[in-house]
């Protein structure tokens, strides 16, 4: 089955992966050249005996130029300028759009305070770290992407256009052309808004509109671009174009989605907007304090060289390498122990905001219920198997309820005839029997039947000698799990949970009244579930839950947008920040859980780095250390980093609450 595409939706995501590929060829560049000019530097300094310690003072000795520790420290300056260049431009860009104080000043000013005072491993580590966080990050949010691209099926959308001499030509939709005839096969999605001219047959529209139950057409019909033909080969005349099309118009509401969603800071961002100015005000205060007490005398043991010695220590203390390097670590570990639980996250951001999601909203058919339809009253078992016995013979969906649920031979059934928009009917050991809607049995003369007050299907069951004799209703089946994991999202701390549908009022109040639901609002279009998202995520955090092709602006206009990922649309999968690989409810309980695990996580680890900054920063303050103040300073710095590098990590070990640990093959 071939899978055609827009050339400049092609062309864009080709665009997409070549600058990924560049991108990622870049940085190992930089990690490699820095990473092997540091070791260079370092080897040198340990091989020279008297300059290898390298300090300013040296540059008046003239022997020290031609020391192992000058060319270390020209292999230094030249690892640090070369890694600094594209750190500068980052600070910059990020700059421009705004964000003055971010994660890439705190390195900066960090690197340079270390290379003011001959730290220089720990300049060029700063950089080096920030580089491997960033793809580390990079290479989870890839793999799970890739997987999600891996999920998507997407049924090909092209026509099958009948030319005057009756020959057929597959065509593109955006070919078509108002007026044009064309067919549509079962198991194909109408590419096009049209009027079924010959034929009839039964439309999946769950995906375009959130209707659970098949739609019957016939001749003079419109069907809806998006909708999938169930059972026969219909003909139908073309009566919008491609770019006006149903279809069309859900992605249009998808695209202005994607381009409103605004990109939310990243934690380290955020950080840095308020730990960079406090460490360099704390610097400068401590300098501009010291200096000040002691008359401003730039010589001497307590003098300005002392005091900015100091400040530059604290400098190198604050030096974000455990945050640079364990919080991407901890998010890489997190994205990854998902994706072996079945739950793709595409990036930390929606890790973040998943933990403070206080909503949760769902679309109702094929994401609370399963899609397929189900007997829901006890009936005869005897009116069971007659009833079975005819629908054996129908292709209609709803056929497969009452099959699936007789367990006795089926009868011998003769005359067989389909009435599309009625029903159908049989001739069973020499009676006539009929099971379809009220108009079916009215046209029949059944007159005697027992009307059902539900808001579900109804099928009657009736025969040419007894009249009626048995109701069947018949219902989109509620996912098994589906009370229990809103349940279980209750005690993950969600405060509200929603049902948005676009099927029949009457349907979704009882479905969500079935499973405790808080608020429940069916018969709306994609547009009306968009808009309530937009005033439910007004005040608080929002995760919408859907599958459909429908479902895709508002997954996108959420704060975090979840698919089930094993029915869902590719659109829908595709507008997702979290996908669930295999419809299984509990892992929307265990992704929250999950998700505030890693936030928690995330948290201690920044605020035991800080806690044992701050100690060293007052330790170096006050004088303390002495001379020790950059030995402190690089063991509070990497220390600190190796202990919650190894805390991050151990997210990779987190077990699972609501669902089983998959079994290592």
């Amino acid at each position: 089955m071939s899978c055609h595409c827009h050339d400049s939706h092609c062309s864009m995501h080709q665009h997409d992966k070549n600058d990924e590929k560049k991108e990622l060829i870049k940085n190992i560049s930089r990690l490699l050249i820095g990473a092997i000019l540091l070791a260079i530097g370092f080897t040198l300094t340990h091989f020279d005996a008297v300059y290898g310690d390298i300090s300013w003072s040296y540059f008046s000795a003239n022997d020290f130029y031609s020391s192992l520790g000058f060319i270390a420290f020209i292999i230094y300056t030249i690892a640090y300028l070369f890694l600094l260049v594209d750190l500068i431009k980052n600070c910059v860009s990020e700059t421009k759009e705004g964000n003055i104080i971010n994660e890439y000043t705190l390195m900066a000013i960090a690197t340079i305070g270390a290379f003011a005072i001959n730290e220089y491993p720990e300049a060029i580590l700063v950089v080096l770290f920030n580089i491997i966080g960033e793809m580390l990050e990079d290479y989870a949010t890839r793999k799970s992407s890739s997987s999600i691209k891996n999920l998507i099926n997407n049924m090909p959308l092209y026509a099958h256009y009948i030319n005057k001499d009756n020959i057929v030509i597959e065509k593109t939709p955006e070919e078509l052309e108002i007026d044009d005839i064309i067919e549509i096969k079962p198991g194909e999605k109408v590419p096009v808004d049209c009027q079924l001219i010959t034929g009839h047959t039964s439309l999946d529209l769950s995906s375009i509109n959130g209707e659970s139950l098949p739609k019957d057409v016939s001749e003079g019909d419109l069907i809806y671009s998006g909708a999938i033909n169930l059972t026969s080969s219909v003909k139908a005349k073309v009566i919008k174009k491609y770019k006006d099309s149903t279809l069309t118009k859900i992605m249009k509401l998808v695209e202005e989605e994607e381009s409103k969603k605004a990109k939310s800071e990243k934690f380290i961002t955020r950080f840095a907007k308020y730990y960079t100015p406090i460490v360099v005000i704390i610097a400068v205060l401590v300098f501009l304090i010291g200096y000040g007490v002691n008359g401003f005398v730039w010589e001497g043991e307590l003098g300005g060289q002392t005091w900015l010695y100091r400040a530059l220590s604290l400098l190198l203390i604050s030096c974000p390498c455990a945050l640079v390097i364990s919080v991407p670590i901890a998010f890489f570990s997190s994205i990854g122990k998902a994706s072996k639980l079945g739950i793709l996250v595409k990036g930390s951001l929606a890790i973040e905001n998943l933990r403070k999601s206080e909503i949760f909203a769902f679309d109702k058919t094929g994401t609370l219920t399963k899609g397929t339809f189900a007997l829901k009253n006890q009936v005869d078992s005897k009116y069971l198997q007659i009833a079975a016995s005819l629908e054996s013979k129908s292709t209609h969906p709803i056929s497969k309820a009452i099959t699936s649920a007789n367990k006795e031979k089926l009868l011998e059934v003769s005359n067989f005839l389909n009435q599309p928009g009625y029903g159908i009917q049989g001739t069973i050991d020499g009676v006539t029997y009929y099971i379809g809607n009220k108009k079916l049995m009215t046209k029949n003369n059944i007159t005697d039947i027992k009307e059902e007050t539900t808001p579900f299907l109804t099928l009657y069951l009736a025969s040419d000698k007894d009249g009626y004799l048995a109701s069947f209703i018949v219902a989109d089946e509620i996912k098994n799990d589906a009370k229990e994991a809103l349940k279980a999202l209750k005690t993950e701390g969600v405060k509200q949970t929603v049902m948005l549908s676009g099927d029949d009022s009457k349907i979704a109040d009882a479905v969500g009244q079935e499973l405790n639901i808080d608020t429940i609002k069916g018969n709306l279009l994609p547009e009306d579930k968009l808009n309530e998202i937009k005033m439910l995520s007004d005040s608080k955090q929002l995760s919408y839950v859907g599958d459909g092709i429908n479902d895709s602006p508002s997954l996108l206009a959420s704060n975090v947008g979840i698919a089930m990922g094993a029915l869902g649309s590719d659109a829908a999968i595709e507008a997702a920040d979290v996908v669930i690989m295999n419809d299984d409810l509990m892992k929307l309980a265990e992704a929250k859980r999950f998700s505030k695990r890693t936030m928690f996580t995330v948290y201690t680890g920044v605020i035991f780095a800080l806690l044992v900054k701050v100690l060293f920063m007052v330790l170096v303050s006050i004088g303390v250390l002495g001379n020790f103040s950059m030995i402190a300073g690089v063991l509070s710095d990497t220390g600190v980093m190796a202990i919650c590098v190894l805390y991050a990590m151990c997210l990779l070990f987190y077990k699972p609450k609501y669902i089983k640990e998959p079994k290592k093959a």
